[in-house]
């Protein structure tokens, strides 16, 4: 009987293990426009806080094992600016990592808004976090790319590139990935040999305020598909795109604005694309989506028996708003800005499920 009861409990742990997943969480462009910062300043400090936009998104990131999101912006240092030459607080790296970002993409086309000491700087500050598309020399995109993380004992192999920087060009040594298909596949043979589980494919591309892709992302997407890659996650147009299945490799063309300050229809919010992946096949066992609104205003709720109100940018999960999680209510021109803003995008990905 012992020997029986044994035996079921080691086929249980076995079933348990392998339904256990690992999760990867992707945002789409973080951006910095001017009224940003102004909104963010703190005069009485003289401080940048960035803390309350990511404040009621920061929940899913934590849950996930490893998140990477676009830095669609610089830290050059002061003067700081938006558009189109983006140079933002220190503070904004901070805010992002505290809400729990861990991986930056740099691959962007702004990227180099501020020459190549805005770049360097960049890097600088980024440290020892994990980032990727942007070097100093050879020798260190060399070192570190493509970028290998071990998550939870899946090795995944993350690759960035970007259609261009908006005409400036990176000036020796320092190098940014551009779409470039003999290097890609270059960079693939690179770690043939490193016992790669996961090759991920994030990419900056397409055309912005297009909510279809193009058909050379479709046709580039399926070259990657050739390659072996097993996801590609999309950014740069500003709205969020289709997406579609190749073979068995997920495609989100483009995930949108993860925040800004565009308030267009379709640019004023984006998704938060999470991945599971199973442990023991290695995997992707499923794509769904979050899409988050972006409210610049005024937001009024009750915290300890006090009213307070906060002025600000807010990222808003709009499936926790619908559902009356929060404990304030938007304006009523912006509640329905939000309602149009979720439902143009569930319409967008009628393939892909919303994430939970």
């Amino acid at each position: 009987m012992k020997i029986r009861v044994l035996f079921c409990a080691l086929l249980f742990a076995v079933a348990a293990y392998s339904e256990e997943t690992i999760s990867l969480i992707f945002g789409g462009d973080a951006m910095v426009h001017s009224p940003q910062f102004q909104w963010a300043y703190n005069a009485s400090t003289d401080t940048y806080d960035f803390e309350p936009n990511f404040r009621y998104v920061r929940p899913f990131l934590e849950r996930a094992d490893l998140a990477i999101v676009n830095f669609e912006t610089t830290l050059a240092g002061k003067p700081y600016s938006g558009y189109p030459n983006f140079a933002s607080p220190d503070s904004y790296l901070d805010a992002l990592k505290n809400a729990g970002f861990d991986v930056f993409m740099m691959a962007n086309n702004h990227v180099l808004d501020r020459g190549r000491r805005g770049m360097e700087r960049t890097l600088d500050q980024m440290g020892d976090c994990p980032n990727m598309g942007a070097y100093r020399t050879p020798e260190d995109r060399a070192e570190r790319y493509p970028l290998i993380m071990e998550v939870q004992g899946l090795r995944i192999a993350f690759f960035n590139c970007t259609y261009g920087c908006n005409g400036y060009q990176a000036l020796p040594p320092t190098h940014v990935n551009l779409i470039d298909t003999a290097e890609i596949a270059a960079d693939l043979r690179s770690i043939e040999d490193k016992q790669i589980d996961l090759r991920i494919m994030t990419i900056h591309w397409g055309l912005e305020y297009v909510t279809k892709a193009t058909d050379e992302q479709r046709q580039l997407a399926r070259w990657f598909a050739d390659k072996g890659f097993d996801l590609v996650i999309g950014s740069h147009p500003h709205v969020v795109e289709d997406g579609e299945m190749i073979g068995d490799m997920p495609v989100m063309y483009s995930m949108g604005n993860f925040i800004s300050n565009q308030r267009k229809l379709n640019t004023n919010g984006g998704i938060l694309v999470r991945v599971n992946i199973l442990r023991n096949t290695k995997k992707i066992d499923s794509v769904t989506f979050l899409p988050c609104y972006v409210h610049k205003g005024i937001l009024q709720q009750e915290v300890d028996g006090v009213v307070k109100q906060e002025r600000q940018y807010f990222l808003i999960p709009t499936t926790e708003y619908l559902a009356g999680h929060y404990p304030f209510v938007l304006p009523a021109a912006d509640e329905e800005s939000l309602k149009t803003f979720h439902f143009n995008t569930v319409n967008r990905l009628p393939n892909f499920q919303l994430m939970k």
